[in-house]
C-alpha cells in the first residue's frame, strides 16, 4: 500500500541532515498533481528507496545534490518517465473513490446541520469540481513556494483569498446553471440515507485501513450521531449539539490518526 512507503519513507527522512531533508522535500513537493498519473505504490515504492539510498550515501559524506543532481526537478522528471503511467479505468476509478468519499462525507455534514435536510445533489458535484480544482491549485502553488519561486506571503495570501473565493463562485455558477433545485427529506429518509453512507465508509475502511480512511470514518460517525441527535432534542440543545459533538469528533479524529501513526513506527523499529 502506498501508505505503508509514505510511512517508512517519513520515518527514514528524519535520519536525513537538514541539508538533504530539504531536497528530497521539495522533490516530493514537485510531484504534486503528476502523481495522480503514475502508479502510486511503484512511486512510493521508488521515493522510499531513493531516500534510503541518500541515507547510506549521506554517511560517506556525500550530500543530496551531488548523489542525484542540483536540480531535484529533472530529477524527478528522470524518475517519473521511468514509471508506468495509470491505465484509464485506473483514472476513472479513482476518481469515483474520490467523489464517493467528498460527496458523502458532504452529505453527513448536512444531514448534521441541516434540520429538516434540504439537499441539492448537483451543487455537490459542482462542489467536487471545485475542491479538485482548489486542491491542485494549491499543490502546485506551494511546490513553488518550496523552490523559492513564490514567497511564503505571497502564497499564504493567495491561499486564504483562493479559500475565500471558492463557494463564492460555487454560488454563482449554481445561480447561473441552474443547479441549485434543492430535494426536502423527510426525518426517516434523512436518516436512512446517511446510514447507508456511513456504511460505505465503514466497507471502505475495512478494505482500506488507512488512517485517512479511519480518521474520515470517525467524522462521519460523529456527524451521523449529530444528525440522529438534534433531531430528537429541543432547540436550543440542538444547536449546542451542532458545534459541540463535531468538534469532538475532530479532536478525536486527530487523537486516531497520532495513535495508529505511532504504532506503525512501533512496527517498523520492531521489525527492523
Amino acid at each position: 500500500m502506498i501508505e505503508d512507503y509514505t510511512e517508512k519513507m517519513s520515518a527514514e527522512l528524519m535520519h536525513l541532515n537538514k541539508d538533504n531533508q530539504a531536497y528530497m522535500k521539495k522533490m516530493i513537493a514537485y510531484i504534486g498533481v503528476k502523481s495522480y498519473f503514475y502508479d502510486d505504490e511503484l512511486l512510493g515504492e521508488q521515493l522510499y528507496n531513493m531516500v534510503c539510498d541518500l541515507k547510506v550515501a549521506e554517511r560517506d559524506g556525500i550530500g543530496a545534490m551531488d548523489y542525484f543532481g542540483k536540480d531535484p526537478r529533472a530529477m524527478m522528471d528522470q524518475v517519473l518517465s521511468e514509471l508506468p503511467r495509470r491505465r484509464l479505468g485506473s483514472y476513472v476509478g479513482l476518481f469515483l473513490i474520490l467523489g464517493t468519499i467528498f460527496v458523502g462525507m458532504r452529505f453527513v455534514m448536512d444531514f448534521a446541520w441541516m434540520l429538516p435536510l434540504v439537499i441539492a445533489p448537483l451543487t455537490y458535484l459542482l462542489d467536487l469540481l471545485i475542491f479538485f480544482v482548489y486542491s491542485q491549485f494549491m499543490m502546485w502553488l506551494w511546490s513553488k513556494q518550496s523552490y523559492g519561486e513564490i514567497k511564503w506571503p505571497w502564497a499564504l495570501v493567495i491561499s486564504v483569498i483562493s479559500l475565500i473565493l471558492s463557494p463564492r463562485i460555487e454560488r454563482v455558477f449554481s445561480d447561473h446553471l441552474s443547479l441549485n433545485r434543492s430535494i426536502l427529506l423527510p426525518d426517516g429518509w434523512a436518516i436512512v440515507l446517511a446510514f447507508l453512507v456511513l456504511l460505505g465508509f465503514t466497507i471502505m475502511t475495512y478494505r482500506n485501513q488507512g488512517r485517512l480512511a479511519v480518521s474520515l470514518l470517525v467524522m462521519g460517525v460523529t456527524f451521523f450521531v449529530t444528525g440522529c441527535c438534534v433531531r430528537f432534542v429541543n432547540p436550543g440543545t440542538a444547536n449546542l449539539l451542532r458545534w459541540l459533538l463535531p468538534l469532538i469528533g475532530l479532536v478525536l479524529s486527530f487523537i486516531v490518526f497520532r495513535l495508529q501513526r505511532k504504532g506503525k513506527h512501533h512496527d517498523i523499529s520492531y521489525l527492523l
